[in-house]
């Protein structure tokens, strides 16, 4: 399938989904779905609780050679607002694989209302600044190795890159913060990352990259943040010893769907959803 064929076939799920009717698509005999990493019966979930009329988009990815296509954005489901990541893989014309990450709420970073049109992630890329597919993902990849490390300067990103989380400006916002010991939510990505505040998260695994959009320089990752809860507090450049959140100090690990866009070779602009879940668990794909 092309692109519009794609984009065609992700609208149609979205109206099967709101219609809680399954029935309505191509699916694949071997069709599978997962919601937060929990393989569903086609039905259940979001597929029973998504209100009509409360889905929008917020940044769209599609690899026609790869039958892959995926969107950010919202959804109400029993009329409560939630902030949704879904990505379709097409076989032969069938639906094969449908995958949903799904925040129903956060404390600190849930704000379904910030999932308006991202209209720069909908640029068509000069060829100019169209990266291989395998640059693209290492760039993606770069990101979560600074993370583990510590370490901004790592990561090819440019000092304008506004990360959005469920919703909410993570980076370059100085009218919120995440710790109100340090001003964290208004650094740049590089500079916050290079703080070591970060150093809470034992690993960042089970990488996937199942949708690299070279026209547009997107890159659809999902990947598993572990927090093990040992540490209370972390040592960050120019603010010594701060104390963690409390969500922090439970063993859980994040889920997220991340979406990066690259264009000549450096991060742009970085979407993300995700929740937190039992410590170790796992995306539900190989």
């Amino acid at each position: 399938m092309d692109r519009v064929a794609l984009t065609q076939l992700l609208d149609r799920t979205l109206d099967a989904i709101e219609g809680h009717d399954p029935s309505r698509l191509p699916l694949a005999p071997s069709a599978a779905y997962t919601e937060n990493g929990q393989a569903l019966a086609f039905g259940k979930g979001l597929w029973a609780t998504a209100t009509a009329g409360g889905l929008s988009r917020r940044a769209i990815a599609a690899e026609p050679e790869a039958g892959q296509i995926g969107f950010f954005g919202a959804v109400r489901e029993n009329c409560n607002p939630s902030v949704l990541a879904l990505r379709l893989r097409e076989r032969d014309g069938a639906i094969a694989e449908i995958e949903a990450v799904i925040c129903r709420g956060h404390e600190r970073i849930f704000n379904p209302a910030g999932m308006t049109p991202r209209t720069a992630f909908a640029d068509v890329l000069p060829e100019t600044e169209r990266g291989a597919r395998a640059a693209l993902i290492a760039a993606g990849n770069a990101y979560f190795d600074g993370i583990e490390r510590s370490n901004g300067e790592m990561i090819p990103v440019t000092d304008d890159c506004a990360r959005i989380e469920n919703g909410t400006q993570t980076t370059l916002n100085k009218e919120v913060g995440g710790n109100p010991a340090v001003p964290l939510w208004g650094m740049k990505v590089a500079d916050q990352i290079g703080t070591g505040y970060y150093a809470y998260i034992e690993a960042i695994r089970d990488r996937r990259y199942p949708i690299v959009d070279r026209e547009r320089g997107l890159v659809f990752g999902i990947v598993c943040f572990d927090h093990p809860a040992t540490m209370k507090s972390v040592a960050v450049k120019g603010h010594g010893t701060v104390p963690l959140p409390a969500f922090t100090q439970k063993p859980s690990t994040a889920l997220i769907a991340e979406l990066f866009q690259v264009r000549g070779g450096k991060i742009t602009g970085i979407e993300a959803v995700l929740d937190f879940f039992p410590y170790g668990m796992r995306a539900g794909w190989n």
